[in-house]
């Protein structure tokens, strides 16, 4: 008896240490989190082409990713930074100078730019027809690198649905999964 109750205290004692060890494992990472951003913009539309797409000016995104990551946990940093993928990203319409909605914009690629880094497409949209909105399917592209400075921007590139020129203001709304590890 004296044995059994022996044997059954060191594996109680085994169970709590491991139990420990998983608690403090699961404590050394931050859960995911989304970072959001949002941008109204004026985009100088010009297509003279329908096969061939335009580029669009620079998107100063300038996200802080290290602020984000402490501000979800001060012991955490960039040098936790694990992963950071493209969640969602929609482009909504606002105005225009000659009255063109987005239904004139057939296809677009949003790029992702960093500081000495080639652009990573992150984003797709095809076959719009949506005046007001396009929702963009995102690539699950890896770009943490790309966040490891503040200095990142997204470049559109449009392919439009007829010849036309315009100035159009768009709102982007786009969303980020970050995951951080001690």
């Amino acid at each position: 008896m004296k044995k059994l109750i022996l044997l059954s205290s060191v594996l109680t004692m085994f169970f709590v240490m491991s139990c420990r060890e998983i608690v403090n494992s699961v404590l050394e990472v931050l859960p995911p989190f989304e970072v959001p951003f949002s941008s109204q913009i004026e985009v100088p539309f010009a297509t003279v082409s329908t096969t061939s797409y335009t580029k669009a000016p620079e998107i100063h995104m300038d996200i802080n990713l290290n602020n984000e990551i402490k501000a979800n946990n001060p012991n955490f940093s960039i040098v936790n930074l694990k992963s950071v993928k493209l969640s969602k990203l929609s482009v909504s319409y606002v105005s225009s100078t000659l009255g063109n909605k987005l239904d004139v914009i057939k296809n677009a690629r949003i790029y992702i730019k960093g500081s000495n880094l080639q652009d990573k497409l992150i984003a797709t949209a095809e076959n719009n027809t949506d005046p007001n909105e396009i929702i963009f399917t995102t690539t699950d592209a890896e770009i943490a690198e790309y966040f490891r400075s503040d200095r990142n921007s997204l470049i559109i590139e449009i392919q439009g649905n007829k010849v036309s020129a315009d100035q159009i203001k768009m709102k982007i709304n786009a969303g980020f999964k970050v995951k951080a590890e001690l």
